[in-house]
């Protein structure tokens, strides 16, 4: 496997900001294409967002980027991915979290739900988690937080107030990692400046406002883990229990690709940020269902990651393929068409009837706009 970096100097190739979701095991896919993305000839990555193990891989990619080495950061990403399917810490997460994995892992309500039976402040009292050694071995905090490394963007949930925060390179640390991806049911509330905080898929699974705002790459890339529909009624209780995960930790970027929408059609009447008529958003992803079974987003085998990791770079390389033209030039994501219902209610206001009549229209524009072709 060739991971030289490419001879085509950076500032000639087309930049790109990258969004991605967090999705545990799954991340494994991401991996994948950030491999055909950083073996790219054409694009250059500007910045970054991410949650969870979105989060972490996308501080793998800054810290190597920092020091100018798209090659390095695809050797850091596979050795992260490969070392946390290493038997001994498989072996000991089924130590510290084998309460809790045999009562959750055949759903992504691992990611929802706890119990009540099995605290991990009662199963993990000396609060281990692998993740800090792996993450510590692969990141270096010094280069993301030098001028030199892309903005990168991570996302947490504070337990107390619900509300999500956002954390750039300056104040980027391993407990801002360790917190994006806290899975409250796993491990204990990871503590940031006094507050404690939880996985940030529950508020911002990955956050677009500040990529959007400072307009680093017009281009932005989400590298979406979480299916957006099934085809059927799920029945199955396992079924069920990884839909509604599916419906929860896709809500906030369902809201986002909304509140876009909804601005986009604004300034196209000249009413709101210009900035919206210039933005244009693109998607790789979601997996294929056949590799995010139910319990597979804690399956940490090699073989699964592997496979993920291979579906991804395939997709990476075939978005490069169809779409690496349209980067610079027009959207490939259709946001009406994937992120907002066209069926509206009609809204009975007794005062500001104009207030909501425009509101309506704006909503009623975003849907009707002409559609991009949907990126696969």
């Amino acid at each position: 496997m060739n991971l030289d970096d490419s001879a085509e100097p950076l500032a000639a190739r087309k930049p790109i900001g990258l969004a991605l979701q967090g999705g545990g095991s799954w991340g494994a896919y991401t991996w994948g294409v950030l491999d055909a993305i950083l073996a790219s000839r054409s694009l250059r990555i500007a910045h970054l967002s991410g949650t969870s193990a979105g989060a972490i891989n996308a501080a793998i990619v800054a810290s190597a980027m920092a020091k100018g080495s798209a090659a390095q950061a695809r050797k850091s990403l596979r050795s992260f991915w490969l070392g946390i399917a290493r038997p001994a810490v498989a072996d000991l997460g089924r130590e510290v979290w084998g309460p809790l994995e045999r009562a959750w892992r055949d759903s992504l309500a691992t990611w929802l739900i706890s119990s009540g039976s099995v605290s991990p402040y009662h199963a993990n009292p000396l609060n281990i988690n692998p993740l800090r050694d792996a993450i510590a071995e692969h990141v270096d905090f010094d280069a993301i937080r030098s001028k030199d490394a892309p903005a990168l963007y991570v996302t947490v949930t504070n337990v107390k107030t619900g509300l999500p925060r956002v954390i750039a390179n300056d104040a980027m640390t391993i407990d801002v990692l360790l917190a994006s991806a806290c899975l409250p049911t796993l491990f204990q509330a990871v503590e940031i400046d006094g507050e404690p905080y939880w996985d940030g898929g529950y508020c911002g699974n990955p956050t677009l406002w500040p990529m959007i705002h400072t307009g680093t790459a017009r281009d932005i890339v989400v590298v979406q883990l979480v299916p957006d529909e099934v085809e059927e009624t799920p029945r199955e209780a396992s079924a069920i229990r990884q839909r509604i995960g599916e419906i929860v930790f896709n809500s906030s970027l369902v809201a986002e690709m909304q509140s876009i929408a909804a601005m986009r059609a604004m300034a196209a009447r000249g009413e709101g940020p210009a900035c919206m008529r210039e933005l244009r958003m693109h998607r790789i992803g979601p997996p294929p269902r056949d590799l995010i079974e139910p319990g597979s987003a804690m399956e940490r085998s090699r073989g699964a990651l592997l496979r993920l990791h291979d579906e991804g770079r395939s997709a990476g390389r075939q978005f490069i393929q169809r779409h690496g033209a349209d980067i610079g030039v027009r959207e490939t994501l259709d946001i009406a068409g994937t992120y907002v219902d066209a069926r509206k209610p009609k809204v009975r206001l007794a005062a500001n009837d104009a207030v909501g009549d425009a509101m309506d229209d704006n909503m009623a524009e975003a849907s009707s706009e002409p559609h991009a072709e949907a990126a696969s």
